[in-house]
């Protein structure tokens, strides 16, 4: 009954949040184009429960949200985004920069307190690291590594700052001071990392034309990103771009936010576009291990899926069996240890 009561609260704080988004991007663009945006979310909460299949008229939809949401961004940045100065964030970083090697993981409440799921995928990480130092920045140890603006902060312990949001911030402002590679903690990573992950000038997943949800529509994929210790300025731009926002706003009106700024930045900035344009497409199965894991075990398909793909993003949001008709499934083969 509790469990009930809180998903209905859930749902209602969320119709209200997207509400006064829808409001919030009226404002700056129009009421049909806002209500466009609208739809489009809904949309993609309808893809959420049938494996985000796409037909033509979901794809025209969203990519006219996202031509909408552009313009609302760009006029929301004017004047900011007229005088910033890029060149002079391209200047060497000031740190020094002992930390360019290293793998950045995020688990906030500490890996004793992990699901079972990010327990193991970090493990599989670190297995897969090589002669890369693997970093879990938590609740506790990440003002260690960078130093936030106390305003940020501020907005995060009341709350205007998701932790989600945050954890933008933090993965950005690693990037932009030492370089490195941010993979978020439900990856599995099934073989070594290459090192070439750490000598491209920037380096994501791609996967071009997976996907109409992001705007990225898999060119790039925030939840893994990285930088040689040269093009560190370029997360600076994305950075500075964020925290302008944040500065000035107290609403998200956009889950997306990020991969919206990443595209305005590299519209804006050749150079910032031509670094991820040299971007290899690479783990072209990224999602589909999530897509199978109650399902049982299948070593041909296992293999398959490997031959191309080392990291596997999967989630600690949903529920998976061990077992199906009896027959070990690849989240019992996972969970165990066993899938190698």
């Amino acid at each position: 009954m509790l469990e009930t009561y809180l998903n209905i609260r859930r749902v209602i704080r969320r119709i209200l949040e997207e509400i006064k988004a829808t409001c919030v991007i009226a404002k700056e663009t129009s009421w049909g184009e806002a209500f466009i945006t609208l739809g489009a979310k809904v949309d993609i909460q309808v893809m959420n429960h049938n494996g985000f299949k796409e037909n033509e008229k979901q794809i025209k939809t969203l990519m006219k949200k996202h031509e909408i949401m552009l313009k609302y961004y760009k006029k929301s940045f004017g004047r900011f985004m007229n005088e910033y100065d890029v060149e002079g964030t391209r200047k060497t970083n000031e740190y020094e920069n002992i930390y360019t090697n290293c793998i950045w993981v995020c688990w906030w409440q500490g890996i004793d307190n992990a699901p079972d799921i990010v327990k193991v995928c970090i493990d599989s990480i670190k297995k897969n690291a090589g002669e890369h130092t693997v970093i879990l920045l938590t609740e506790e140890n990440y003002k260690k590594y960078v130093d936030m603006p106390t305003w940020v902060e501020e907005k995060k312990n009341k709350g205007i700052i998701s932790r989600t949001h945050y954890s933008d911030i933090l993965r950005l402002t690693l990037l932009a001071r030492y370089g490195g590679v941010w993979l978020d903690s439900t990856f599995f990573c099934s073989q070594k990392i290459p090192n070439e992950y750490f000598r491209f000038p920037v380096w994501s997943i791609r996967r071009p034309g997976y996907g109409h949800v992001s705007v990225a529509c898999g060119e790039f994929a925030n939840y893994s990103l990285s930088c040689n210790e040269q093009y560190r300025w370029v997360y600076q731009i994305i950075l500075d771009y964020v925290l302008f926002y944040w500065e000035k706003n107290d609403i998200m009106v956009d889950y997306l936010f990020l991969d919206y700024l990443i595209i305005l930045v590299q519209n804006n900035y050749k150079n910032v576009a031509d670094v991820f344009k040299i971007i290899e497409p690479n783990n072209p199965q990224c999602d589909e291990l999530f897509k199978i894991l109650g399902e049982p075990f299948d070593k041909k398909k296992w293999e398959n899926m490997k031959r191309d793909t080392r990291l596997f993003k999967l989630t600690w949001k949903q529920s998976f069996p061990e077992k199906k008709n009896g027959q070990i499934t690849f989240y019992g083969k996972l969970i165990n240890g066993d899938l190698m």
